[in-house]
């Protein structure tokens, strides 16, 4: 036993060593620029670089003493940030040049007044540019300086579009919008604020005159909706009707146990006119089919934009909408075989209190609800089996609040959708994630969820995200911290085999005040810069790491098994570990694995929170009540 021991000692001081060892050093000489495509780029989404076309933006790039890539940055603004930041320094070393690529001679601006041009490919130290700032220039993420070979140049741009020649040195003065997450998280308030509106609006929708009975004034719900009024109610009462139909004007469907169904090919009932609610009633008889049966017409739409929505906007559903305004659908509950309801350029839609039943193989079957350029509202819902719960494609201020996932591929999947709302969700049992972000969008907010026994709690990609107060339990991957800019706090994450996961080629994300509790793996990261999970005398909370009075590493071979061997604490007393750990700590640049918390705290953050995890994870508290509160 007692050699067991030497040998597994031997062993971790050994990968100590290594990982310690893996520093590059500074560069003999300055690097060149190289092309923009070969750094390792930051700035805009993906939808904003697509959506720019002739358009330019800007672009920088830094060579860090201790990081081995050029950095790119789609925005000087964002390169004057990241030069001078503490944080940056620490994690890569100082900034050995700075490149500045300069505007086409013929740059001019457009109505929005984005830069129209060409990208030039011509790079000029930092230091040696002139910048216009203050100008009518802007981008997508806002003001931007315009950069210039020279101060006669730049003062003929100033003269025609206003603001006033500054060099390298008065970068302060150069406006960026703030990138940590922050912005994402205040407007959370004013998000749910304004859902609020738009679900009090279609309120208004089961509000109106009574108009025809189907089975006492018309024999058929496709005859009530013929000879009703607009702004009317057709009611249904207990009974089944044969669908499908077209809702081609403004009604409310009311039903009181009333069942609409469908042949069984195709979508059951298609709105295509404004101001349309459904309400109380069942709908069964959905086609199997999760693609349209022809390529569409060619519209002016980008050829990404368009197979994206002829793959998921044109399944069979129980409802589809399509170019409307102002829909409510309510009180509803489908099976199906594909979807449940099809979102296609629709304002103000409203899905409330709805419960979609899918396949019970995922594979099977499709979307719960599909939102294509549609930034509705989704609240209230349940949505079992079936393969994603909620599928948003481009659409941006989506809210999807307060609904539960039970046993599906991906709780909601994000896909080109920035400035999202996913907060008060329950999900468990899904396949691969409860909430995953692809397409590198900005500015969601995942807030204030419960994610439980699914392989991967939350996925996240892209920028400027707000990740916190969520409770993940008893996943294989809890959070991912892949979004760059962005914040990661007060989540609580408890009995999960890996807790979070570091994979960002350049982490720039605030890690602080989550609680991080009897994970088999707290952190698990792929080799990379030194990531800092504290800010300031802000960190987290291990288990494990209470009363250490030093910074702690998750992903250390010693401190990674504090919280599960007694025989780890001794050895992270020795002496020679003790030394490796402040090297591996204050050595900024790549090396293997490294997450430091410089501040972690003594106690949790949110003690009420954990508890009720721990319970979760124990099985003595409800799983149903948890969500419910």
């Amino acid at each position: 036993m007692v050699f067991r021991v030497a040998v597994v000692t031997l062993c971790l001081l050994l990968a100590l060593v290594g990982a310690a060892s893996f520093v590059v050093a500074p560069g003999a000489s300055t690097p060149d620029p190289a092309q923009f495509d070969r750094t390792v780029a930051m700035g805009l989404t993906l939808e904003e670089q697509r959506a720019l076309e002739e358009r330019i933006v800007p672009r920088a790039q830094v060579a860090y003493s201790q990081y081995p890539y050029l950095v790119g940055y789609r925005g000087v603004g964002l390169a004057a940030a990241a030069v001078d930041n503490p944080l940056v320094r620490q994690q890569f070393g100082y900034p050995q040049v700075v490149y500045v690529e300069v505007a086409p001679p013929d740059v001019s601006l457009d109505e929005s007044g984005y830069l129209v041009g060409e990208y030039t490919s011509e790079w000029i130290p930092a230091a040696e540019a002139a910048f216009v700032v203050g100008s009518d220039a802007r981008t997508p993420s806002g003001t931007t300086p315009v950069v210039f070979a020279d101060e006669g140049r730049a003062a003929e741009f100033a003269s025609a579009h206003g603001g006033e020649v500054v060099g390298w040195e008065a970068r302060d003065q150069f406006e960026v919008t703030r990138s940590d997450g922050s912005v994402a998280r205040d407007r959370i308030e004013t998000q749910h604020a304004a859902a609020n509106e738009t679900v009090e609006a279609a309120a208004e929708l089961l509000d109106r005159p009574a108009g025809p009975v189907v089975g006492e004034d018309k024999p058929t719900l496709r005859a009530a909706i013929e000879s009703a009024e607009a702004g009317t109610i057709v009611r249904l009462p207990p009974g089944t009707y044969q669908g499908p139909v077209e809702v081609n004007k403004s009604v409310t469907i009311v039903g009181d146990d009333a069942t609409i169904v469908g042949d069984d090919n195709g979508t059951v009932v298609t709105v295509t006119a404004d101001d349309v609610a459904i309400s109380g009633v069942s709908i069964t008889g959905v086609g199997e089919s999760l693609s349209r049966d022809d390529t569409g017409t060619e519209d002016e739409r980008s050829d990404w934009d368009r197979q994206t929505e002829e793959a998921y906007g044109y399944s069979d559903a129980a409802i589809t909408a399509d170019s409307v305004d102002r829909l409510l659908v309510t009180r509803i509950e489908v099976d199906t075989p594909a979807s449940g309801i099809v979102l296609r350029d629709v304002e103000r839609a409203v899905v409330d209190d709805v419960r979609i039943n899918g396949t019970d193989q995922w594979v099977d079957g499709f979307m719960g609800v599909v939102a294509i350029r549609s930034p509705a509202v989704v609240q209230h819902s349940t949505f079992v089996d079936g393969r994603d719960g909620v599928y948003t494609h481009r659409s941006s201020g989506i809210t999807i609040r307060n609904n539960r996932f039970i046993n599906g591929r991906f709780g909601t999947h994000f896909m080109y959708t920035s400035d999202a709302l996913f907060a008060g969700n329950c999900a468990t049992d899904q396949e691969l994630s409860g909430v995953i972000v692809m397409t590198s969008p900005s500015g969601i907010a995942i807030a204030d969820n419960v994610i439980m026994d699914t392989e991967q709690g939350i996925s996240t990609s892209g920028s400027d995200s707000y990740i916190g107060g969520n409770i993940v339990v008893d996943t294989g991957q809890a959070i991912s911290t892949s979004a760059r800019n962005s914040m990661y706090a007060d989540n609580t994450v408890v009995d999960n085999e890996v807790g979070f996961r570091a994979s960002a080629v350049f982490p720039t994300s605030v890690v602080v005040r989550n609680d991080v509790v009897d994970n088999e793996r707290h952190v698990r990261a792929t080799t990379g810069p030194l990531r800092v999970w504290s800010r300031g005398d802000e960190g987290n909370y291990w288990s494990g790491a209470a009363g250490l009075d030093r910074r702690y590493s998750p992903t250390d071979p010693v401190d990674s098994r504090l919280h599960r061997t007694d025989a780890a604490r001794t050895l992270a007393t020795a002496p020679i570990v003790r030394g490796l750990r402040v090297l591996r700590g204050s050595v900024p640049g790549m090396r293997g694995e490294s997450v430091v918390d410089a501040a972690p705290r003594d106690a949790p953050a949110h003690p009420d929170r954990l508890e009720t995890a721990e319970r979760l994870a124990d099985g003595s508290a409800d799983l149903e009540e948890v969500c419910a509160a």
